[in-house]
């Protein structure tokens, strides 16, 4: 397609190119100069290098989409430029480095999506200020935990998938009152499932996964009755499974499969009417399958 494709009017406010023949070659710094794009979307195309740090200059931007290119290099500071944003999917690419604290300069975020990244170290604690956001995805990159939240988060997380977090899932997780989906599946965490897990009401999806937990299910795990896919497997989890279990009514899916929990399957488990999929295997489980499964 050449150069000339970058060359479009100043007034545009809508750009989406994400057929064939897909674009090649980098994103150049005139796109800067299109200073009136209210929705920038490139995904799926072949673009590489870097992020160009003229970006800055798309100040009406409230849509931009590069998902699944070749960029590389590091998200450039300036990004907390774009105030107005709702949406950043930078997700599925080659950058690396750290996410810049100047993220959190985008109050107006509702979706952050940085997963299949090489994205490195901690997440920054200005993060906290992205009060509007609705989901975040920061899976598959090789991130430390984030342990400042902020319970004005009204967030869909799957945060952390397939990262290297180290470090214990914090109380104040349980902060986050209006979370749907929490994921932290194929981390390196260590320690307990917090009693505080039990505060996050509206959840429907939580996926612990592969994390290396460890202690016993709390109790407070029969609080989240809105409940539908509970999935623990593959973890050091011990002692019993806890009869509140049985108070999480709509859940569809529960997974406990490959861990040390011990004693007898509770009668509870039989409240579970809408139950599709039970995975109790590998487990150190004793006693009768309940009747009332």
């Amino acid at each position: 397609m050449g150069e000339q494709i970058w060359d479009v009017a100043g007034k545009l406010t809508q750009w989406q190119y994400t057929g064939y023949p897909r674009l090649n070659g980098v994103i150049p710094p005139n796109i800067g100069n299109l200073t009136n794009l209210k929705s920038l979307d490139l995904n799926d195309n072949n673009l590489d290098g870097l992020i160009p740090e003229t970006i800055k200059n798309l100040i009406n931007l409230n849509y931009l989409n590069l998902h699944d290119n070749e960029l590389s290099g590091e998200i450039p500071e300036n990004i907390g430029s774009l105030t107005n944003l709702t949406s950043l999917d930078l997700s599925k690419n080659e950058l690396i480095g750290e996410i810049p604290a100047s993220i959190g300069d985008l109050t107006n975020l509702v979706s952050l999506d940085l997963n299949k990244n090489h994205l490195r170290d901690e997440i920054p604690s200005s993060i906290e200020n992205l009060i509007n956001l609705e989901f975040l995805d920061l899976s598959n990159n090789t991130l430390g935990c984030y342990q400042h939240y902020n319970s004005q988060y009204s967030c869909e997380i799957t945060c952390a998938v397939s990262n290297k977090c180290n470090g214990e899932i914090p109380d104040a997780i349980g902060k986050l009152i209006n979370l749907t989906v929490l994921d932290l599946r194929s981390n390196d965490l260590s320690g307990p499932i917090p009693e505080s897990i039990g505060d996050l009401t509206s959840l429907n999806t939580l996926y612990l996964r592969e994390t290396n937990l460890s202690g016993e299910i709390p109790e407070s795990i029969g609080d989240l009755i809105n409940l539908e896919v509970l999935n623990l497997r593959e973890n050091n989890l011990s002692g019993e499974i806890p009869e509140s279990i049985g108070s999480l009514i709509n859940l569809v899916v529960l997974n406990l499969r490959e861990n040390n929990l011990s004693g007898e399957i509770p009668e509870s488990i039989g409240n579970l009417i809408n139950l599709s999929s039970l995975d109790l295997s590998k487990n150190e489980l004793t006693g009768k399958i309940p009747e009332s499964i």
